[in-house]
């Protein structure tokens, strides 16, 4: 069984819990690595445009799975920039979950 991991994050400068897989959460982290984001900016950006039908939690989940889909199979993605582009896959992941 997956263990879960809970931790502090803060959306919109409010303080808030969130209880993922410690798997989950290094997928998060090595996006923000790839990216150069912080991980609150990246779960602040994710709750601000996600669908309201689904939690917060659900989302970032979603937003994993179709950033890597996106990776997986679209090669234009294999950039080394030090900032997200318009084309990064952290766009195409998050107009995935809206």
């Amino acid at each position: 069984m997956a263990e879960l991991a809970n931790k502090i994050i803060y959306i919109s400068n409010r303080k808030t819990s969130m209880r993922l897989a410690t798997a989950e959460w290094e997928a998060i982290d090595t996006i923000c690595k790839r990216e150069h984001i912080k991980r609150n900016d990246l779960l602040d950006l994710i709750s601000r445009r996600k669908d309201q039908k689904l939690g917060l939690t659900c989302s970032v989940r979603l937003f994993a799975l179709i950033y890597f889909y996106h990776l997986l199979i679209d090669k234009k993605y294999s950039y080394s920039s030090k900032s997200p582009q318009i084309d990064s896959p952290v766009f195409d992941a998050i107009t995935g979950i809206l």
